[in-house]
């Protein structure tokens, strides 16, 4: 935009104007602006209170991140519910290299993106960890780009203050789980960071109207809306019973009903998280993978007619391709949407680094582009006995909570008297 040469737009640093040290942040949007641009900048999400405390190797720092959410006033503009599986997700869904490059570093934490050494020939990423401090000063912290997490911001090109009068943003957050946040569980937390937002601010009051105009009598955008529903564990949660028996449920969602989607990632989360630890160490991606399931199945029933042909998607191959597909690239690596496949014999630098990751990365994805009148996923798995050290069998027979995030199309209808927000 052209007004960012002419020295029209300002950038602000805003400190929460309210602040609960691991549990809530919310920052107030001054309405003696005359417009906020939005791209907004979420700075220092982090954590300190022991050295060399590492964070989780997916999503770095945002582990400490439960719900972000724009208000004006006390209508809710745009949201993100569960936001830690998620922005994994999210991260994972690039290339390997900008992965390996960006985004591990913006994370401030993770371990995406893998490169071939040279002496071994292992697969390794060579990106050093960013850790946690004694002192809030020394710690590492996150930075956020809002507009990836809350679509209706790529979608205005300004927050007139004239229209929204009582911008803010609050973001609630979860630092009392180790497990959740850092590599080590025996690693303490003192405190958070203190988080700052970035915004870009216009006065110029020539520009604004001329914006304005522009605004259009509605805006449309993607929502990314939650839904959720528990895959119990089997009679016998992993004993010998289970080895080889096909289990299949079907599961209708509600959530997306009446609403037009488009496309839908699923991510399936083991619920009891001791399964994740070995000792007091995380597992691979911990508590934000989405786990593997041996010869898994799923089949989507939308409207009543089936969107896969025959038995639905049947092979991990096949399933990843459907989410390239639906979403683009993704930072996989050989074993990451597998529980049969060894890591450990091409992951390094230690021998346990590529089992740990073993079926971390197992998402599925569809694309619907209809209106919801009833949707039901048929999903099945074989149960593997479990020996107590491998969750990647474990998987296949443990109750997991399987998340569906769905693009819902939303819109800002602009009136005399204000706007509204609706469903289309």
């Amino acid at each position: 935009m052209a007004f960012y040469s002419s020295g029209d737009v300002k950038t602000k640093y805003l400190d929460p104007k309210s602040f609960s040290d691991g549990s809530r942040a919310v920052f107030e949007l001054e309405g003696h602006h005359l417009a906020y641009l939005p791209n907004m900048r979420l700075l220092d999400i982090g954590v300190f209170g022991q050295a060399n405390g590492f964070y989780n190797k997916l999503i770095g720092a945002n582990g400490i991140i439960r719900e972000v959410t724009l208000f004006d006033g006390a209508t809710i503009l745009t949201q993100l519910n569960n936001y830690g599986l998620y922005r994994g997700f999210q991260l994972q869904n690039t290339s390997n290299s900008n992965a390996q490059s960006i985004v591990n570093f913006k994370s401030a934490g993770g371990q995406l993106g893998l490169q071939m050494l040279s002496d071994d020939g292992l697969l390794q990423n060579l990106q050093r960890d960013l850790v946690t401090a004694a002192a809030r000063q020394d710690s590492k912290g996150a930075y956020v780009e809002l507009r990836e997490i809350l679509p209706m911001l790529n979608s205005v090109t300004h927050l007139p203050t004239d229209l929204f009068r009582n911008l803010r943003l609050e973001i609630t957050f979860n630092t009392a789980a180790a497990e959740q946040i850092l590599q080590d569980i025996t690693h303490t937390i003192t405190g958070m960071l203190l988080p700052v937002l970035a915004v870009d601010v216009l006065d110029n009051k020539s520009i604004v109207d001329k914006m304005n105009r522009g605004l259009g009598k509605s805006i449309a955008w993607l929502e990314v809306e939650h839904d959720q529903v528990v895959y119990e564990a089997t009679a016998t949660n992993g004993g010998a019973g289970d080895q080889g028996v096909e289990e299949v449920k079907n599961f209708k969602l509600d959530g997306y009903k009446n609403k037009s989607v488009e496309r839908i990632v699923q991510i399936k989360e083991i619920q009891d998280i001791t399964t994740v630890l070995n000792g007091n160490d995380v597992k691979g991606f911990g508590r934000y993978q989405s786990v593997a399931l041996f010869n898994e199945k799923i089949q989507v029933r939308l409207n009543g007619r089936n969107i896969f042909p025959n038995s639905g998607l049947t092979g991990n191959m096949e399933r990843l391709a459907y989410v390239v597909d639906t979403y683009g690239d993704c930072a996989a690596y050989p074993g990451s949407n597998t529980n049969d496949i060894d890591s450990g014999a091409v992951i390094g630098p230690d021998a346990g680094a590529g089992r740990d990751l073993i079926g971390n990365l197992s998402y599925n994805a569809f694309y619907l582009g209809e209106k919801i009148n009833d949707l039901q996923i048929q999903h099945s798995r074989t149960g593997l006995e479990d020996d107590g050290t491998n969750n990647y069998t474990k998987a296949s027979t443990a109750a997991l909570n399987v998340h569906y995030y769905a693009e819902v199309k939303k819109a800002l209808v602009v009136g005399n008297n204000g706007y509204n927000i609706v469903y289309l």
